[in-house]
């Protein structure tokens, strides 16, 4: 990754948590639209996360989780610096049936385009 997105990046993951507001989704997105505006490869992906909460003696909380990856590589920052103390490090969320949220919307997005097309042309 370049430095330019390495930077925002590091900016998105020391925003604080909130579970309405900034969560994974929110974070996620905004690194996505970054990625996706330097011509990067970027994709979406929702799953089922278990994290394990320090302050609980690693006990595990399971919930849906939405990161991103870019060129392949996963990046995660839902957990600010702060959070990461209670709970766990972003890298060490457990993923569980991870979804390729991206090429599920593009192949739907295709279809449809597909569909209005032939539609126009009947």
């Amino acid at each position: 990754m370049n430095d330019k997105l390495s930077a925002f990046i590091d900016a998105v993951y020391r925003q604080p948590y909130s579970l309405v507001s900034n969560n994974c989704i929110h974070k996620s997105l905004q690194i996505k639209a970054k990625a996706a505006e330097l011509g990067m490869r970027v994709d979406l992906i929702g799953c089922i996360a278990i994290t394990p909460v320090k302050k609980w003696h690693n006990f595990p909380i399971v919930f849906v989780h939405v990161y991103t990856e870019i060129e392949g590589e996963r990046v995660d920052v839902a957990l600010d610096p702060g959070r990461e103390e209670i709970c766990c490090k972003n890298s060490e969320i457990k993923v569980v049936m991870p979804v390729n949220v991206s090429k599920i919307r593009r192949v739907f997005c295709r279809g449809a385009g597909l569909r209005s097309h032939l539609l126009k042309e009947g």
